[in-house]
């Protein structure tokens, strides 16, 4: 029940649909850790209902008996998302991170066993830990069904984070990003998170620039007319290293991107998600 209000009190919030995102755009949001209040300007969670005809969630059904990757039937209404740290109730996970997941709006048997919440996997493939190991002392692996497969299921934001930034619901047509990562001075984390339909990118005109500076330092600008842009970031000469694929940025603001390298040119491209023709160069000499 508390789960549940939790949810409802979040969608009022985020107030997102899948339909909507492709009529508005991308929306970005600052979640902070579930375990304890959001402070301003972030929230608790966002949540995405999947609207539309029946059945809304449009993925592919398929046998969870033969494939137990699959969540089976297309029975799910929303996805949430949010941010899980090692506090408070959270205290026996085992990571910190990002959750995503889809949800019903009702409990009940509709999928062939009573489910509510589908986890996506940031590690879907085996997690190969040990269960026990039989009286003979030989080891016994955890079955690939096994719900402690999802240890490793949370996203990270950045590179080398040991897990996945986005993912991208190809059937529902939206598309998730785990953007960064702050720590406050309490050390509560919150995460920039981002979605956006893959069928529209709203009314509002797109655009980037990037400007060279000092110390293989980049100064990332969202030109575009409104809102928020997420923008994929890539190294296309040089031996330079990006820290994070990805930036957030709202209409008129701009942000430092740094790129570290030795000695030489490097030269950094932006390109916008929403509009990926609005792209744009700057080359800077590292010292």
């Amino acid at each position: 029940m508390q789960r549940r209000s939790f949810f409802k009190s979040v969608l009022a919030m985020a107030g997102l649909t899948a339909a909507g995102l492709a009529a508005s755009g991308v929306a970005v949001v600052q979640v902070t850790a579930r375990a304890v209040d959001p402070g301003p300007g972030a929230v608790a969670g966002m949540v995405v209902a999947l609207d539309g005809d029946a059945p809304q969630d449009r993925t592919p059904a398929d046998d969870r008996n033969a494939n137990p990757l699959s969540a089976g039937q297309p029975v799910y209404n929303f996805y949430s998302v949010e941010v899980v740290q090692r506090i408070g109730y959270d205290s026996f996970t085992p990571d910190n991170g990002v959750l995503i997941a889809k949800n019903k709006n009702n409990e009940g048997n509709t999928c062939g066993y009573n489910c509510f919440t589908w986890v996506i996997d940031a590690h879907p493939e085996d997690i190969r830990m040990e269960d026990f190991k039989r009286p003979n002392g030989e080891p016994v692996m955890r079955t690939i069904a096994d719900y402690r497969q999802l240890n490793d299921a949370l996203f990270h934001a950045g590179l080398n984070s040991g897990s996945q930034y986005e993912w991208e619901d190809t059937p529902n047509r939206l598309h998730f990003y785990v953007v960064d990562i702050q720590k406050d001075e309490r050390g509560i984390l919150s995460y920039t998170v981002a979605v956006r339909s893959l069928d529209g990118a709203g009314p509002a005109a797109r655009g980037v620039a990037l400007a060279a500076g000092q110390a293989c330092a980049f100064t990332l600008t969202n030109t575009g007319a409104a809102g928020y842009d997420v923008y994929r970031l890539s190294v296309t000469q040089g031996s330079g290293q990006l820290s994070n694929r990805l930036a957030a940025v709202k209409a008129g603001e701009s942000q430092q991107v740094p790129v570290y390298a030795p000695a030489g040119a490097v030269t950094l491209k932006a390109v916008s998600e929403s509009d990926p023709t609005k792209i744009a160069t700057a080359m800077a000499t590292c010292k």
